[in-house]
């Protein structure tokens, strides 16, 4: 339900009849499909009717997936023998590892599709500034003239090829938060019928970042090294 908050009413059908219910607190469940939750006292007091569940929550000490299936099957196999029908059992994190196993296939292609891209673009980056190279052939034969070393051409053009990088980044930052709030969103309606959470990943984003940093020192190094040895010669016969 859209717009809700703490301390709200909200009046829902149930079995036909029309209740009204207090939101004492909203939390987010992993591998559920959400619902809403009250006393086994409120509910029976709502509907008039003698207090009964239709979930029990139970909490293990240990956390592993074995001692969870080996708690599940007990409580399972205790409440038949009671008499009480048992549709089904499952952890947390069972539960967890099936989304995953629906989320994986479509990050590993997301990814097959960045990768790629990224490639084309350091591609596109060590071409340009090659070709800006040689459109400076001057400026870095006078440059040489008046003193500057190899090493200091070379970094120079590294830190333009990084500099342009990271603008690149900074440029495409707002269309990729649009579009990921989007997928994010039609991935969460597909398969768990509500939009996934927004958030933003800090250590992604500082991995990609040096990624594009170290691809833009890679992808400008042969630019650099053939500004660093530009001779005045070579610079005077170039016009």
């Amino acid at each position: 339900v859209p717009d809700i908050d703490t301390n709200d009413t909200l009046q829902l059908i149930v079995e036909g009849r029309t209740t009204t219910w207090r939101v004492v607190g909203i939390i987010e469940e992993k591998g559920g499909a959400g619902g809403a939750y009250t006393t086994a006292e409120g509910f029976a007091a709502a509907m008039d009717q003698p207090q009964r569940v239709n979930q029990l929550r139970i909490t293990t000490d240990s956390h592993d997936e074995q001692t969870r299936q080996a708690v599940a099957d007990d409580v399972s196999q205790t409440l038949t023998s009671a008499g009480i029908e048992v549709r089904s059992a499952a952890s947390i994190s069972r539960s967890e590892a099936i989304s995953a196993g629906h989320l994986g296939p479509v990050i590993l292609i997301l990814l097959g599709i960045a990768l790629p891209l990224g490639v084309v673009g350091l591609i596109g980056l060590a071409s340009t500034m090659s070709a800006n190279i040689l459109d400076r052939t001057r400026e870095f034969g006078v440059m040489h003239a008046i003193g500057a070393r190899a090493k200091t051409v070379r970094r120079i053009v590294v830190a333009e090829g990084v500099f342009l990088a990271i603008t690149s980044c900074v440029v495409a930052v707002i269309p990729a938060l649009a579009l990921t709030a989007v997928l994010g969103a039609g991935l969460g309606d597909l398969f768990f019928s509500a939009p996934l959470p927004y958030r933003i990943s800090l250590p992604a984003v500082g991995i990609w970042l040096a990624l594009v940093v170290l691809g833009a020192i890679l992808a400008t190094e042969a630019a650099a090294s053939r500004a660093s040895r530009i001779t005045v010669r070579e610079a005077l016969a170039y016009f």
